[in-house]
């Protein structure tokens, strides 16, 4: 049956050729799938690679902005790089009047605006209200819409290189910005140390300080304590000089009476000489009765242990005046020494009480000081440059830097996120998170800050404090020339006043009063001690003128002459206990003065010991406060070397970082299998399309079936094979055309030439079994079937769009397409790996093919039986 099959396929290929002109036919129709496939794939091969023919107008408008202090024009450096760009499309620079007009007249494709605030756009990410920047892209799509989807393509490139070169020059001026905020901060933990160094240096002052003042307290308790006894003593002296002073007024009034009775005495002398002896016994009676009151041994006994016992008094009140002026001495000197110590309210030095707290007020200093050589600076400095939450990049802050930031994070996330990248979110998801962590950081610093501020206001508050109590004790102490009762130099002063010098003779003071009342005692002592040590003499004189009054009268003129010189005795007597009694009046009140001195001092030390306990209390609180500030100061530099460590880790490496950041997701293309071109990709495409038109049109030439050789009872399988090899043979012939063209002469990729070549020779030979099968059931009309089918395969064989982009009905016969697994085959073939795929592929194909042949078959056995049809058909040519 084969041999018989070749036989009669033989005679069918002679019958064909035997004309010349059949000949060109042949050869027409042999070229036909080349022509299709071929030129085809030569017309699309690498499309891309011509992108800069395609015409394209760039108008730039751009008028400039101020960008990050510098004068840019954004507009130009897009235009330089699209000039600078080879693989893009074909630039023309032209005005916006040029580009209107070419693209209205299909002279451009499309248009490229580049608009008139593109600058200041790009420049508005640093303000509250930031903008983007647009590229306004016009297409003319009727010209030819495919260009405008190459064209979009292009566009997102250029906007994506546009927009990274932005980005980069966007985050490296953000990181710099951010790096001279950490070295802004490192400044600040720098002064924030050498703010604690200072505070400790005045902690430890302070400390001192509230020593030195308890020393005071304790001296000005002792000096209290001191003066109290010197008021107790003072008030002693002066009970005993009112003694004193009652004693010579009673001494006084004596020497007065003996100074009249020894007057008497002399004027009955004179009238017993004139008178006689009557009168002289009168007189010496009344004499004897007069000096009856004069002292007697025992009483001269004891007044001479009274005299010394007050000339002992006399000296021990000189030397204990001697004393209380050293004393006093010793309290001005001591008032000097403190009031030194204090110093005074204009004192800048830490030598002085005074000084220390004026140190300690100017190195915290005002609470609008913003310098950082104080406290108070520093702490409002560092609330300056941390700001507040809601700063934007503008304030020049941490708090700014960080929203402005958060804002840049946000933005590139929000914009990533209108995209179909899972990766890009998920880092920039990272990203955003590290945002609250720095506004979080940010609040403590300003918490942190606001504490330091608070801290540093208490402490001013304890440093006024301080200074008033310093104050009130400078006012307690007073100056060295005070004579006031209300100063402890006052008090001292006025106690060295009232005491005075050993030598003076003046009667205001302590010295000059027992000067006088030693000197007077010692002037009374001398004239009325002997005349009290004469009493018993005249005692016993005026006993005997009395007794002997008879011999008187013989010895008038000498009585007389005695009396007299007793009288002058008495009067100096009298006038002894005058200046007795001054100087007495005199110790009196210098001891009243050295009372109310001692009052006054005692006063005064009351008063400083209870502002040196103030000042004690002061300086404590001030201590206190100062442990607080240290601490405060020592966690706060901590805080902010910490913070300007981050700061310059997260800023090393700028320019690589502003790099990442402008383009943080890299799209990293992995190809399982990689394409050549655009040609290669669509060879399957147009191969199959060539090799099924070519199987048409060679049925224009090639009979489906032998009518003569079926009527002479030809086996039906015999009459379908002998027509069916002339078609095959044919259609090889034109598959080896097509394919050694691909191969050679587009040069497209075939990763397995021999399975390339079995593919191609398979599928000509199937689709030359489906063409025998279509015009031998149909005739003529199978023709049309044919290209029905055509058109349906190409739109349902997934060889241009994936078949999932394709309409449901397209999606539902796809599998019953025979191009589906030509194409499915060859891409395999020619750029694929998987060889199970080409497997299943040609065991469909070959399955379609036996079927078809099978099916032409049953047409040739039908055929035997002639019918009305076959003798008139429906249509027929000519």
């Amino acid at each position: 049956m084969a041999f018989k099959g070749l036989r009669f396929a033989g005679l069918e290929w002679k019958n064909i050729t035997a004309s010349k002109v059949m000949w060109v036919v042949i050869a027409a129709i042999a070229i036909m799938p080349l022509l299709y496939g071929a030129l085809y794939l030569a017309a699309f091969q690498d499309p891309y690679a011509r992108l800069n023919t395609v015409p394209v107008a760039v108008v730039n408008e751009d008028e400039g902005a101020v960008i990050a202090g510098e004068s840019r024009n954004l507009g130009d450096d897009v235009v330089d790089e699209f000039k600078g760009t080879d693989d893009g499309l074909g630039w023309n620079f032209v005005s916006a009047d040029e580009a209107q007009k070419g693209l209205e007249d299909g002279a451009y494709f499309m248009t490229c605006t580049i608009p008139a605030d593109f600058s200041k756009s790009v420049s508005s990410v640093d303000t509250s209200a930031p903008e983007k920047a647009q590229l306004n892209i016009e297409y003319n799509q009727s010209e030819n819409m495919l260009a405008s989807q190459i064209g979009e393509t292009v566009w997102k490139e250029v906007r994506q290189r546009v927009s990274d070169s932005v980005a980069t020059e966007y985050w490296t001026t953000v990181l710099d910005r951010v790096a001279d905020s950490g070295k802004d901060i490192q400044t600040a933990a720098d002064g924030a140390g050498t703010l604690k160094d200072g505070l400790v240096t005045a902690q430890d002052g302070s400390r001192t300080i509230t020593t030195n003042l308890g020393t005071l307290a304790d001296g000005a308790t002792a000096l209290d304590s001191g003066l109290g006894a010197l008021e107790s003593g003072a008030f002693t002296l002066r009970q005993g000089t009112l003694s004193l002073v009652s004693g010579a007024n009673q001494l006084k009034g004596g020497a007065g009476q003996v100074a009249s009775g020894a007057g008497s005495v002399a004027s009955g002398a004179a009238q017993l000489k004139s008178e006689g002896t009557s009168a002289l016994a009168a007189g010496a009676g009344e004499l004897a009765n007069r000096t009856s009151g004069l002292p007697d041994e025992q009483k001269v006994q004891e007044a001479e242990k009274g005299s010394a016992q007050i000339s002992g008094g006399i000296a021990g009140l000189q030397a204990a005046a001697g004393k209380l002026a050293a004393g006093a001495q010793g309290i001005q000197g001591a008032a000097g020494r403190l009031s030194a110590g204090v110093g005074t309210s204009s004192d800048q030095t830490d030598q002085t009480v005074y000084g220390g707290a004026n140190l300690l007020a100017a190195g915290i200093g005002a609470s609008g000081d913003m310098t950082d050589q104080t406290l108070y600076g520093g702490a409002n400095l560092l609330v300056a440059g941390v700001g507040s939450a809601s700063d934007d990049y503008t304030a020049g802050t941490l708090y700014g830097v960080v929203n402005s930031e958060k804002a840049a994070v946000d933005a590139a996330y929000a914009a990533l996120e209108k995209g179909d990248s899972q990766t890009a979110l998920k880092y920039l998801a990272q990203a955003k998170s590290l945002a609250p962590a720095s506004v979080e950081a940010a609040s403590e610093l300003a918490t942190g800050a606001s504490t330091l501020q608070t801290g540093v206001g208490t402490a001013a508050a304890g440093v006024a404090k301080l200074q008033a109590g310093v104050g009130q004790v400078a006012d307690g102490i007073g100056s060295a020339t005070d004579t006031t009762d209300q100063t402890l130099f006052g008090g001292a002063n006025l106690l060295a006043a009232g005491i005075g010098a050993p030598q003076d003779a003046s009667t205001a003071t302590l010295y000059g009063g027992l000067n006088n009342l030693a000197a007077g005692y010692g002037s009374l002592s001398s004239q009325l001690l002997p005349l009290v040590q004469q009493s018993p003499a005249l005692r016993e004189a005026v006993l005997r003128i009395d007794a002997g009054a008879n011999q008187v009268n013989g010895k008038m003129s000498e009585l007389a002459s005695g009396a007299s010189q007793v009288a002058d005795g008495a009067s100096q007597v009298d006038a002894g206990a005058s200046s007795a009694v001054s100087g007495a009046n005199q110790l009196n009140d210098g001891a009243a003065q050295l009372v109310s001195g001692a009052a006054s001092a005692k006063d005064g030390s009351t008063q400083i010991a209870s502002g040196a306990g103030q000042l004690k209390d002061g300086s404590a609180t001030l201590t206190s406060g100062l442990t607080d500030a240290v601490d405060g100061s020592g966690e706060l530099s901590a805080k902010l070397a910490e913070g300007a460590r981050t700061a310059a880790d997260q800023t090393s490496n700028i320019a690589g970082k502003s790099e990442v950041m402008s383009d943080p997701v890299e799209l990293v293309n992995e190809y399982y299998t990689t394409v050549k071109n655009y040609g290669t990709g669509f060879a399957p495409y147009f191969m199959a399309l060539g090799l099924w038109v070519g199987g048409l049109v060679a049925g224009f030439v090639f009979k489906p079936l032998n009518n003569r050789l079926i009527m002479s009872g030809g086996s039906p399988l015999t009459v379908a094979f002998a027509n069916y090899l002339p078609v095959a043979f044919f259609s090889l012939i034109q598959a080896t055309l097509l394919m050694v063209v691909l191969q050679f002469g587009l040069q497209l990729q075939i990763d397995n030439v021999p399975a390339f070549y079995a593919m191609g020779y398979l599928t000509a030979l199937v689709f030359a079994a489906i063409m025998q099968m279509l015009m031998a059931a149909f005739g003529f009309p199978g023709k049309f079937v044919a290209i029905i089918l055509l058109m349906l395969q190409l739109t349902a064989c997934a060889g241009t769009f994936p078949i999932q982009t394709t309409p449901d009905f397209f999606q539902a016969i796809n599998p019953y397409m025979p191009m589906t697994y030509v194409v499915s085959g060859m891409r395999q073939i020619m750029t694929g790996l998987d060889y199970r795929i080409v497997g299943f592929d040609c065991l469909v194909l070959f399955a379609i093919g036996a079927v078809c042949f099978a099916l032409t078959c049953l047409v040739a056995w039908r055929k035997r039986t002639v019918r009305m049809d076959d003798l008139h058909p429906v249509l027929q040519l000519g």
